[in-house]
Parts: structure tokens; C-alpha cells; sequence
């Protein structure tokens, strides 16, 4: 049997890189695309943004579809722009943080933390009683201006060409 050379190859249908939220909530990165070497299937190569932030593979047509979830209509992983998701939730303030960090580091071998400054620190004084100008209104507007510093630090999103 002969090795099989790029042209050879099914068509990969890459997932775009970059920040996606599964339908059940949980933030994840998709890294790349990658081939099975058994059956040459494409594959989502991506990171939880949680927990221990494993790596995963899925086939890439699984990751991209559509379909009935949760009794709606919907992608089973849709593509968030790290510029526009709202910050009101902690989880989301990880995965934005931790994507960007994974950015920077993997696209431009930067350290965001000492090359740009750490994210704000979490608060550690909230009453809870959902005052006026709480402190985790600061700290997402705080989180926003490092976001924004952090999108201008690492430029525009890599995308493969051809």
C-alpha cells in the first residue's frame, strides 16, 4: 500500500478556530483541525474552557451540526467573538480569559499576563444583596478594558489561507 499524499486526501472541512459555547452552556476552544490516520475523517481538535481544560476530539461534521437539542433547533457548538460575548457570569470570564491567554501563546508565543498585565483579580467582598454599583459590575468593566487591551496585544484571529 502506498502512503497517501495531500491531494490525495478527502477534503478536511476545517472548524474555524476560535471560541465556541456548546449548547448545554460550556465555553471551549476549537484548536484545529486534524486527520484521523486510520479513517482520514476530520476532526475538531478543541479545549474545554473549565475544569481541567482537557483536550477533545470530535468528528468535524458532529461538531458543526444542527440539529434538535434541548427542544430547539440549534448548532451544537456556535462561534462566539471573544469582542462581543457579554461578561455577567463568571464561567464566561474564565473562558474568555483562557481562550485569550491560549491565543496569545499559540499564535504570537506571547505570555498576555507579562506582556500585556494579568486579568483584574475576582472580587472576595460581595454582600450578595445586588447593590448599585456592586463590585462585579468593576470587575466585568474592568475585565472588558483588558479584553479589548488583549484583543489589540494579539492582533486579528489567524485563519488558515486556501
Amino acid at each position: 500500500m502506498t502512503t497517501p499524499i495531500d491531494h490525495d486526501l478527502p477534503p478536511l472541512n476545517a472548524t474555524p478556530p476560535g471560541l465556541y459555547r456548546h449548547y448545554k452552556g460550556g465555553w471551549y476552544e476549537v484548536i484545529d483541525t486534524v486527520r484521523c490516520s486510520e479513517t482520514l475523517q476530520g476532526m475538531t481538535l478543541y479545549r474545554a474552557l473549565y475544569g481541567g481544560f482537557g483536550l477533545w476530539v470530535r468528528p468535524a461534521a458532529m461538531f458543526a451540526e444542527h440539529g434538535r437539542f434541548e427542544g430547539q433547533e440549534q448548532p451544537r457548538f456556535a462561534p462566539h467573538d471573544p469582542a462581543r460575548i457579554l461578561l455577567g457570569d463568571l464561567a464566561t470570564a474564565h473562558a474568555l480569559i483562557a481562550h485569550l491567554r491560549g491565543r496569545a501563546l499559540r499564535e504570537r508565543q506571547l505570555h498576555l499576563d507579562t506582556a500585556l498585565r494579568p486579568p483584574p483579580p475576582e472580587p472576595t467582598a460581595c454582600c450578595g444583596r445586588g447593590c448599585n454599583g456592586c463590585v462585579w459590575e468593576g470587575f466585568y468593566e474592568a475585565l472588558h478594558h483588558w479584553r479589548v487591551d488583549a484583543l489589540a496585544v494579539i492582533g486579528p484571529l489567524d485563519r488558515p489561507t486556501g
